[in-house]
């Protein structure tokens, strides 16, 4: 069991899946992932024009700072001959799985003189191999740049505080540093923010030096965030008004639902899945309690009110909070075995659930963030071989073929036509050579009928050929499912 290998292998392991986990689930956990991040690096490339980027571009709202970042990714590795936006995107899953796992490593270190022994092993379990952990980890998305950054720079803030200052604190400056550009990756860090400031002043134990060092890495970082807002948008703005503007003074926001305050407490068990997840919030709440005065706690708590009051909730927003919401579980379950006996009832609970995480452990860190990547990594693939080959995108009527503008993921050489199934839009049948491809982009019931003079060799579809015979349910009509076939000369 886990339970039994060292610290040093169960981080080795944690290495291990954490890699998997950015080499297979490519693609993206919520759009947002993808369109105001990776798209507004490819339009910053030339790629793509702006009037095809998402709402939120010609509004001026959101930060530059991470799609600055994937801009120089994708130039830097082009420079070394790495044009493949699937490897891209991996390095940087990869880069940060390794920060985040280096920070919450160290935080577990920190934590020692909060925990038992026993303790921190169970949190340690929890940031390294809880189902969503890793594939959360490699996430190259605001939620988890921002949660790097803040916890990062709330561990220097910690151990700076407990070292005597007589002159000027370049960790403070480093905290600050961290703690700002947090929030120019994900602007709703600030409540945590906020409260980790009324922590501080609670504390009162930062001199006027130390709150001079904090506030120039704080400032440096506000310069950094504003500079690379104006290289997005081409002219100096506020990004963070605007998007307090428009989604909660205009309530963009409320158009993609409202829910009420609790939804959070009722929602995330269910997000995360029972019963393991119900377990962990109950100690989750009674660490809060026992744990009061941490300053994990302080951060937590405030985000977490900040984001109930708010009408719009996504599970994803919590996300950033994996840190103290393990931690504070270690704590309320440490105060559960100093108080009660364990039944055996309970022992057999937790040893299910452990076994359901680790199935889900699997399934999560192998399977794509989402699977239209996956037909994209094909049709990229297929260009390497065939370069002169056709791509035809079939459809009914004209349409994109993808509600979402993921053009990052095309090959700009790669040949692109529309291909229709409607007699009332014409087709050029002459044009077709063996080796192209169709894709079919909508819901196939049967299988589809080749152009005259070919037939079509099934290659590629994210759902196994075995499952799409089960159409249990009418699934099938409720789901993305592209399959792409290769002509091939009728005999």
């Amino acid at each position: 069991m886990l339970t039994n290998l060292s610290d040093r292998a169960l981080l080795f392991l944690g290495i291990v899946i954490c890699a998997i986990a950015a080499w297979f689930t490519i693609g993206y956990h919520n759009p947002d992932e993808h369109t105001q991040i990776w798209e507004f690096a490819n339009y910053k490339l030339g790629n793509i024009p702006a009037s095809d980027l998402s709402w939120e571009f010609p509004s001026k709202m959101r930060p530059g700072l991470q799609p600055f970042i994937a801009y120089c990714a994708v130039i830097g590795t082009n420079a070394i001959g790495i044009f493949s936006p699937f490897l891209q995107t991996f390095l940087m899953r990869l880069i940060c799985g390794a920060a985040a796992m280096f920070v919450y490593w160290k935080w577990t270190q920190w934590l020692e003189r909060d925990l038992q022994p026993g303790s921190i092993r169970w949190m340690r379990l929890g940031l390294l191999f809880f189902w969503l952990m890793p594939y959360l980890n490699v996430r190259f998305s605001s939620e988890n740049t921002s949660a790097i950054c803040f916890f990062g720079g709330l561990l220097l803030l910690l151990q700076a505080i407990e070292q005597p200052k007589t002159r000027f604190d370049w960790k403070l400056l480093f905290a600050g540093l961290l703690l700002g550009l947090s929030f120019f990756f994900r602007y709703q860090i600030a409540f945590a923010g906020i409260g980790l400031g009324a922590w501080i002043l609670f504390q009162n134990r930062l001199n006027w030096l130390s709150w001079m060092a904090l506030f120039a890495g704080i400032i440096l970082a506000t310069g950094i965030g504003l500079a690379t807002d104006y290289w997005l948008y081409d002219a100096w703005v506020f990004a963070p008004y605007n998007y307090y503007f428009y989604n909660i003074v205009e309530g963009k926001a409320a158009g993609f639902g409202v829910w009420p305050f609790y939804w959070y407490l009722t929602e995330m068990p269910v997000a995360l899945i029972p019963p393991l997840s119900i377990i962990l919030t109950l100690f989750f709440l009674i660490g809060i309690v026992r744990m009061a005065r941490h300053a994990l706690t302080w951060s937590v708590v405030p985000f977490i009110l900040a984001h109930s009051m708010i009408g719009h909730k996504e599970v994803r927003f919590m996300y950033s909070m994996a840190l103290p919401f393990f931690f504070l579980a270690a704590a309320g379950w440490q105060f559960f075995v100093e108080k009660y006996e364990i039944k055996t009832w309970m022992k057999r609970t937790l040893q299910f659930c452990l076994w359901l995480n680790l199935v889900l452990l699997i399934f999560r860190s192998f399977i794509p963030a989402k699977e239209i990547a996956a037909s994209y990594k094909y049709l990229w693939n297929w260009h390497q071989k065939h370069p002169e080959a056709t791509v035809y995108f079939v459809k009914s009527e004209p349409k994109k073929h993808f509600p979402l503008v993921i053009s990052f993921y095309e090959n700009p050489a790669q040949r692109q036509l529309s291909w229709y199934t409607l007699p009332a839009n014409k087709n050029d049948t002459t044009a077709l050579r063996p080796q192209d491809l169709m894709v079919f982009t909508e819901y196939q019931p049967k299988a589809p009928v080749a152009p005259p003079g070919f037939r079509l060799e099934h290659k590629f579809s994210y759902y196994p050929q075995w499952l799409l015979r089960f159409d249990f349910n009418q699934w099938q009509s409720r789901t993305l499912i592209w399959e792409i076939y290769a002509l091939e000369r009728a005999e």
